[in-house]
């Protein structure tokens, strides 16, 4: 049965999970996260980070389309839109990541543009699109 967790006891491990695979640069000392968990094996890992009142960024790493289902879509965007109160939430992802801008557009973010060589990884910089969804956009959760 898959589960999510939050805790002190998952942080490193979830960070750890995701930090190559999200191209996560930083060790950012203050992000929060929801580790998909079964038997213990940590399915995807969904992360946020570099919140301003305003806006926070999203990362997700998932090794089975199993980690995103609704209960998780759910959990997430409860969190930002009505936990944190964010009027917005910012995704990017590497222009050429068909599956993460399938996900994206799936949950409602529109493109807002590309950063030209944002991200680095596999010894190359690559562009990045640029995905943001409005607070009053978000179809997921009441707020």
């Amino acid at each position: 049965m898959i589960s999510f967790v939050t805790d002190k006891t998952w942080r490193e491990k979830c960070y750890d999970f995701i930090k190559d695979k999200a191209h996560i640069y930083e060790d950012h000392k203050t992000f929060s996260y929801i580790g998909i968990i079964e038997d213990n094996k940590i399915l995807g890992v969904i992360y946020f980070c570099d919140y301003d009142g305003n806006n926070i960024f999203i990362h997700a790493a998932l090794d089975t389309p199993r980690a995103c289902n609704l209960r998780v879509i759910k959990l997430m965007f409860d969190y930002i839109f009505n936990q944190i109160k964010c009027n917005r939430a910012t995704i990017t992802c590497d222009v050429d990541n068909k599956k993460a801008i399938k996900l994206s557009e799936g949950l409602g973010f529109e493109r807002e543009g590309t950063m030209k060589k944002m991200l680095y990884f596999k010894n190359k910089f690559a562009d990045a699109a640029v995905y943001g969804l409005q607070k009053e956009d978000c179809k997921w959760v009441k707020v």
